[in-house]
């Protein structure tokens, strides 16, 4: 197959987002994706199924030069995730941290998607060199920079095919982890909130609660609860078979995870740690940072069969393990992240401390009524699990594919 090397404003239309102003609530809450670097999870996304803040008519016509037609190429160019790409569905508009590539006629969206992430690394490694302090690929440099592409739209297509075979069963398999998770949320909010729970007809009210229920802070209820450490002088990058020490980045949607980003302690500093260890069955709490409050959890061997946590999660488990599903479904309510948030505002240094956490109060409900909902929560929980590990072993087996078919070592 014939291939060029072509600079990226060759193949298609630079374009770096821009954010309209945060003061004017009109810009904001509309039908338009506004895609930020948070939004995109991992560096294994292709399309993303929601972001946190959508453009409103009047936001979109502000931003109408920075207009992304569907199956634009987004792609991260500044801070410690430069590199993180997506592709818009619809009409998009990004932040600044982004630029995207609307790819001329003559050349395939998918595979120039695909090659961008093969290079991804070039980026990193001339991003990660400015000097600046912050990683930055600004849009000229990025805009310049040569790739090696072939030249038939055809064979472009095919070479992308192969791979999009991953990524859609990748996609289908996400969105039935969203319905699953849904699925339970809904569950818990019909017993736990509208308190429909099985045979609440016949139970005692008092204040608006059933009876036998007790309101308690977190500490009197029976939790543990401790963050890790990382060695000083930092990670040693060095180290390919040791233990993943996970930090905030790891706190993202349930069953979300990226395995590009895992950073390795050494088995002997994981054997001494004496705090900050998964025990196979955990929440994780962002304890500090721009997301303070933020949960996750992980189990079933996910996303690793052992792991620690750096200083800035904390762990956290019931005492009572037939409590931990209900304790994750409860934190994970908008009011809690809110009530977490505030605590950090309030507090004389930045982020919570364990003190803040043993503070939160929540409603225990009776143990008979946690036993039940557990035996219809535990089998969704089990299969968004299983479904993510299915899609690790796909995304496994598109990335070996990747680097031989953008190099041309397998023809097809």
């Amino acid at each position: 197959m014939k291939r060029n090397y072509k600079s990226i404003s060759e193949i298609g239309m630079v374009i770096t987002g821009k954010t309209p102003s945060t003061n004017n609530d009109s810009f904001f809450e509309g039908p338009f994706p506004f895609i930020t670097p948070s939004d995109i999870h991992t560096y294994d996304e292709k399309y993303l199924m929601s972001t946190e803040r959508t453009l409103s008519e009047s936001g979109a016509n502000i931003l109408k030069s920075n207009k992304l037609p569907p199956n634009s190429i987004c792609f991260v160019c500044i801070g410690s995730t430069i590199g993180k790409m997506c592709k818009t569905n619809q009409v998009s508009y990004t932040n600044q941290q982004i630029n995207s590539i609307v790819p001329k006629s003559s050349y395939d969206s998918d595979y120039i998607f695909y090659y961008l992430r093969y290079v991804k690394s070039y980026f990193q490694l001339v991003g990660g060199g400015t000097g600046s302090g912050k990683g930055i690929v600004n849009k000229s440099l990025f805009s310049k920079t040569k790739i090696e592409v072939i030249e038939d739209k055809k064979k472009q297509f095919e070479v992308a095919s192969i791979l999009s075979t991953f990524d859609a069963l990748i996609e289908v398999n996400n969105k039935r982890i969203k319905i699953l998770e849904q699925m339970a949320e809904n569950l818990y909010k019909e017993w736990f909130v509208r308190f429909r729970f099985p045979g609440n007809e016949n139970t005692r009210f008092e204040n608006g609660f059933p009876s036998c229920w007790e309101e308690k802070r977190l500490c009197d209820f029976g939790i543990t609860l401790d963050s890790g450490s990382r060695p000083s002088g930092g990670i040693d990058d060095s180290i390919v078979d040791g233990i993943a020490s996970l930090g905030a980045e790891a706190v993202n949607g349930l069953a979300e995870f990226d395995y590009s980003n895992v950073k390795m302690i050494s088995k002997e500093y994981y054997t001494k740690m004496n705090r900050g260890k998964s025990t196979g069955n955990d929440i994780l709490v962002y304890k500090d940072g721009a997301y303070i409050g933020k949960i996750t959890m992980f189990r079933n061997d996910f996303p690793f069969k052992e792991f620690a946590v750096n200083e800035h999660v904390f762990l956290l488990s019931a005492t009572d393990n037939e409590y931990q599903n209900y304790l994750y479904f409860t934190l994970h309510l908008p009011e809690y992240f809110i009530l977490m948030q505030n605590l950090n505002r309030n507090a004389a240094q930045p982020g919570l401390s364990k003190l803040d956490i043993y503070k939160i109060k929540i409603t225990i409900p009776d143990k008979k009524t946690i036993l039940l909902f557990n035996s219809f929560v535990e089998p969704i929980i089990d299969e968004i699990f299983n479904i993510a590990k299915q899609n690790r072993i796909l995304a496994k087996q598109r990335d070996l594919l990747l680097p031989r078919l953008m190099s041309g070592r397998l023809e097809v």
